[in-house]
């Protein structure tokens, strides 16, 4: 079977933003779920989702954030149903040390309701203006303004001060 033209640009696009998008990618669906292994799964579902149109695509990254955000805000609909499964065995690989620092960041980011947490980070580790969270979780932007300000208002309390 013969490579078609048009399939060597698809996987030439799809390659390149691979390169550029993978680990990016994985940092964001971490974020957003908590689980690296999880966001790793979640982000290579997502290059899998928009490899057949990634030629046609005007913004393949910011597809791509779209579909990997939409893949998190499922998975956690799903972790929400299977919460009283009995838990998987532990990991044999350790997970890699954070800082003391990040620590309380981290759990106090994890504990805030998914929307917050979704547009906080969408807002403070990938800088997106408010138009852009709106289109991507499907709210207002006054929404987004009030889901940012009531996180961070959160975080505030949970982590210490010194």
């Amino acid at each position: 079977m013969t490579a078609v033209p048009g399939d060597r640009d698809r996987s030439d696009g799809l390659e390149a933003l691979y390169r550029d998008q993978y680990e990016p990618s994985v940092r964001l669906a971490h974020l957003l779920t908590g689980d690296r292994a999880r966001a790793e799964e979640l982000a290579q579902d997502a290059f899998v989702r928009i490899a057949p149109r990634v030629t046609a695509i005007d913004n393949p990254a910011g597809y791509l954030r779209t579909v990997l955000v939409n893949l998190c805000r499922d998975d956690g609909r799903r972790t929400v149903r299977t919460r009283n499964l009995p838990t998987p065995p532990a990991r044999t690989a350790p997970e890699p040390a954070i800082p003391q620092t990040a620590t309380a960041v981290w759990a106090a980011l994890q504990s805030l309701p998914e929307r917050q947490r979704v547009a906080v980070t969408l807002r403070y580790y990938l800088d997106l203006p408010d138009d852009e969270i709106a289109e991507l979780i499907g709210a207002r932007r006054a929404t987004v303004r009030s889901l940012v300000h009531r996180a961070l208002a959160t975080l505030k309390e949970a982590i210490p001060h010194d």
